[in-house]
């Protein structure tokens, strides 16, 4: 649960206001612009929320990206109250040479390390809402993908209608100008048809319509197929995709609804220009609705000719000679279609943070001035001693840094020179094993005089290197390679020595660190750890 705690929950919040209050922007403007057309025909209403949707869909896009301009209208989120969330400090990247580091260090015993607590109970009031924000999103995705799972079972269970209804989808198909390929079927499980598939769109009808007259049949198939034409499950598939990102917002099911509306009063508007008598229509609407509201509904409809929850005002338009049915008009849908992104564009692209809070008047401004100036130096010296204590840490850190941590960071700049032998030996040993790292030292040793450059500091540092890691046997190897080549300095003996110490061969850690102290008698490191294996030799005999 580390990753609750280490989250950009400030970031998030601040991209969860802007999707929010723009998708709102959007739905206004949508909603007015379908008044001021209330006189158009449905299909033209229709494209606007069309349009509105695909503008929802884009918006989290682009307030991915840096707006192209400003709108102040709030403040920024980081005058929020709490203050910005600060996660735990970088973690160092683990040595690369050896391996992954062990936890343990060379003169104390290894020691487990701690688990990490999570930090999800630190977390800021707004990081629960987002929280909550992307699990209803993901809950209403899980339900969208099981019913749709239920759809397609259904469509596979069903079988192809019988002559009659496959004779009239042809000729009905043709007085539509349907042009692509529609399959009937039949299902027991319907009692009312529902069309499904973007691309390969199927029409189901119930089983139990042996007593339908050959006109309601058709008003069926002719409603059925204008959703076809219109490619009503596609928009209906947008349509879920936006409540599952914006589930919580009631503006966005109300733009989904009209949608809806606007879809079926269409599609009505469709029927009724095929000749049929506004009043049978009516009548099959009517029937429909009270078969459904006596049996269980279908688990998912993507496009049913009868919608309860609005058909009194499907029947009201359908009995209605002065309502505009004309569907010709795709100039004018299309040029509407693009006010509405004219519109949203620009409102997505937009920004709407302030970087300073709104100024309230007369005395109140300067009340409220004092208070944000108090708040301001509040929090200047708060991070100023922030900061020092950091200073502080960072100073301590530095102090605490172990000869191994020291050596380990002159070998990642030793391996900056290409020619460095150290390095080389180093990288064959991490691979090959100790002999192989031993046998390209001699061999390095045998090139061109000026090919490798062989420093015994290098060495010395790979040594401890494979010692803070705990490869003992590495370490052990490279310390006596950088004896047999520096036989004159007290130091790599010294290196040796500890080496054995940790590999508990007392016995040659105490010879080489007597010849470290011959050479150098002033090593009080040498004689310390002298000092130490003595009292450690004592102990075991």
């Amino acid at each position: 649960m580390q990753w609750l705690g280490d989250a950009p929950w400030l970031e998030l919040s601040g991209f969860f206001v802007d999707v929010t209050l723009k998708s709102a922007l959007i739905c206004a403007v949508a909603a007015i612009i379908t008044l001021l057309l209330r006189r158009s025909s449905a299909f033209v209403r229709s494209k606007v929320w069309v349009f509105a949707l695909v503008g929802l869909l884009a918006l989290p896009v682009f307030s991915l990206f840096s707006p192209l301009w400003n709108l102040p209208i709030i403040p920024e989120i980081t005058s929020w109250g709490g203050g910005a969330y600060t996660p735990g400090l970088d973690k160092q990247d683990p040595e690369p040479f050896v391996g992954p580091p062990y936890p343990a260090t060379i003169t104390t015993p290894a020691t487990a390390a701690e688990p990490l607590e999570s930090s999800s109970a630190g977390m800021p009031w707004y990081a629960w809402g987002i929280l909550a924000w992307l699990t209803g999103g993901f809950l209403y995705l899980c339900w969208y993908v099981i019913s749709h799972a239920g759809v397609r079972v259904l469509v596979r269970q069903a079988y192809p209608a019988d002559k009659e209804w496959s004779s009239l989808l042809g000729v009905v198909s043709q007085e539509l100008d349907v042009r692509r390929g529609v399959r009937l079927l039949e299902s027991n499980r319907l009692q009312a048809a529902i069309t499904a598939g973007i691309f390969n769109p199927v029409i189901v009808v119930p089983s139990d319509t042996v007593g339908w007259s050959a006109e309601r049949r058709r008003l069926v198939l002719s409603h059925e197929l204008a959703h076809v034409n219109r490619w009503d499950t596609l928009t209906e598939t947008l349509a879920l995709l936006v409540t599952v990102v914006y589930w919580f917002n009631p503006l966005v099911w109300f733009a989904v609804k009209q949608l809806r509306i606007e879809r079926e009063t269409d599609c009505d508007n469709v029927v009724l220009q095929t000749g049929a008598k506004p009043s049978d229509y009516a009548e099959l609407l009517m029937n429909i609705a009270s078969d459904l509201a006596a049996s269980p509904k279908p688990m998912w409809q993507l496009s049913t000719i009868s919608q309860s929850s609005n058909l009194k005002d499907r029947l009201m338009n359908i009995l209605n000679q002065k309502i505009n049915r004309n569907r010709s008009n795709r100039k004018l849908a299309f040029l509407t279609g693009v006010v509405v992104l004219a519109l949203v564009i620009p409102i997505s692209a937009a920004g709407i943070w302030s970087s300073q809070p709104a100024q309230p008047d007369d005395q109140a401004a300067s009340i409220a001035k004092a208070q944000t100036d108090d708040k301001a130096q509040k929090e200047q010296e708060q991070k100023a001693k922030q900061a020092e204590e950091m200073k502080k840490k960072e100073h301590a850190e530095k102090k605490k840094m172990s000869k191994e941590e020291k050596a380990s960071a002159m070998m990642k700049k030793v391996c900056e020179n290409e020619t460095s032998a150290a390095c080389k030996v180093v990288k064959v040993m991490k691979h090959d094993g100790v002999d192989a790292g031993v046998k390209t030292f001699y061999k390095m040793k045998k090139a061109e005089p000026g090919t490798y450059t062989f420093d015994e500091k290098e060495f010395n540092a790979a040594g401890y290197v494979f010692l803070y890691y705990k490869k003992v046997d590495e370490a052990i190897a490279i310390f006596e390679l950088n004896v047999k080549e520096y036989p004159e300095s007290w130091n790599v003996y010294d290196s040796l020595g500890e080496a054995y110490m940790v590999a508990e061969k007392y016995d040659k850690s105490i010879k080489n660190y007597e010849m470290a102290l011959k050479l150098n008698p002033e090593s009080e490191h040498s004689q310390k750890q002298l000092e130490k294996l003595h009292t450690l030799v004592t102990k075991a005999d």
